[in-house]
């Protein structure tokens, strides 16, 4: 048994810990030791697991470990993932068992990935590294998607569709097919991209338009 854990200790980490909690209910993989945050103190923290120290302390454990960066937002999972430099360090992907995958052999994934609660991946899905799929996202045939983006609950991502690098989808936003999505965008809530977008937009309606933020 490996042992793992959470970069991170916000409310993202604490449903991450509890799919952690459900993969070992059906294969005892990970045994679970803590969390480690900069901004919260060691201590008590989620089911009297406790955050341990800093993201320095998690560099200084002599020991392979997995960790998981739990956090909501793309711009914060990069910086973690940045201070995290020890070669003791891993970084799984995160499936929960109930993920349904459309044909997993054709799936090529990177590292770092969490994909939580019933959340369907199609075929030929290019998925690069440290992404977050939060519960009930629907990711369409032959899309591609970089690193650092976060989709929240309910997002839906059609098919043939192209996302760069740390772009945040907000709760039930979607994007039609063969769409192109550059780098560092938001897509608000329920909100809907008819159209390809380059960089550092933030889109917002039915169809998304930009907010000019």
């Amino acid at each position: 048994m490996r042992k793992i854990a959470i970069a991170g200790a916000g409310g993202f980490s604490k449903e991450v810990y509890l799919t952690i909690n459900d993969i070992n209910k059906q294969e005892n993989k990970w045994e679970f030791i803590g969390f480690f945050d900069d901004n919260v103190p060691t201590g008590r923290f989620f089911l009297n697991f406790p955050v341990l120290g800093t993201m320095n302390d998690l560099n200084r454990i002599d020991e392979n470990l997995d960790v998981i960066i739990a956090a909501g937002k793309s711009h914060n999972i990069l910086s973690i993932q940045k201070q995290l430099h020890s070669d003791k360090l891993n970084f799984p992907n995160l499936f929960h068992p109930s993920c349904h995958f459309l044909h997993f052999e054709s799936l090529s994934i990177g590292v770092g990935n969490i994909v939580q609660p019933y959340t369907s991946l199609s075929a030929d899905n290019r998925i690069g590294n440290f992404n977050v799929f939060n519960a009930g996202v629907r990711v369409g045939h032959d899309t591609i998607v970089g690193n650092y983006n976060t989709f929240a609950t309910s997002s839906l991502i059609s098919g043939g569709v192209t996302i760069g690098d740390q772009n945040d989808f907000g709760m039930n936003s979607g994007i039609l097919q063969y769409k192109k999505v550059g780098n560092r965008n938001v897509v608000g809530p329920m909100s809907v991209l008819f159209r390809s977008v380059k960089d550092n937009g933030h889109y917002m309606g039915v169809p998304a338009m930009s907010t000019g933020v």
